[in-house]
């Protein structure tokens, strides 16, 4: 069972290619422009939540039957419908998005961590998923203690942390496809 696990990881390892992406073009839009940002970023914020949500619903059915799939899809499900509600409740405030940012960045941190445990027998690199998902509960728990930091700061934050995020999956990543040649040279 785990080794389909690791079939399927490797197999789709450029779905987290794509997810480390898509956060660092969100950071690059924090920290280029923060002003912009700052007015803008309820959308920015739902835009990315959609996408790499979706991304991750397709990830998890793309792993049906290995592991805990359905983590990945629940996760997924759960970051698109607050991109959507973000997208239809723009006025909501940004103590609310705040709040609404570090529940998403607390449940996609133990997800990222207690995936990367059960796998961390089977596959080499796992540093770099946990990495994130300690990093994404940091911020999280951070965002949590100090709600009132001022929607300046949470673009700041949030660009600071796409950076790592984005740097971390994508090496995790690439990591995996090269996993994915080693498990082939192994097997023949």
């Amino acid at each position: 069972m785990i080794e389909d696990t690791v079939n399927q990881l490797t197999s789709k390892w450029w779905t987290f290619l794509l997810r480390g992406i898509v956060a660092l073009a969100l950071a690059a839009f924090c920290l280029i422009s923060p002003g912009s940002t700052a007015v803008a970023l309820v959308y920015v914020v739902a835009a990315y939540f959609v996408i790499s949500g979706v991304v991750a619903i397709v990830a998890g059915v793309a792993f049906t039957g290995a592991g805990s799939w359905w983590a990945l899809v629940l996760m997924g499900i759960v970051q698109a419908a607050l991109g959507f509600i973000m997208f239809t409740q723009p006025g909501m405030g940004p103590l609310a998005l705040a709040y609404l940012f570090a529940i998403w960045m607390i449940m996609g941190g133990v997800t990222e961590i207690s995936s990367a445990i059960a796998l961390r027998q089977v596959i080499s690199g796992e540093f770099w998923w946990i990495l994130l998902g300690i990093i994404t509960l940091a911020a999280g728990f951070y965002v949590i203690l100090l709600p009132g930091i001022g929607l300046l700061a949470l673009v700041y934050t949030i660009g600071i942390y796409a950076i790592l995020a984005g740097i971390a999956l994508i090496a995790f990543a690439f990591r995996l496809k090269g996993f994915a040649g080693n498990l082939e040279h192994a097997r023949t």
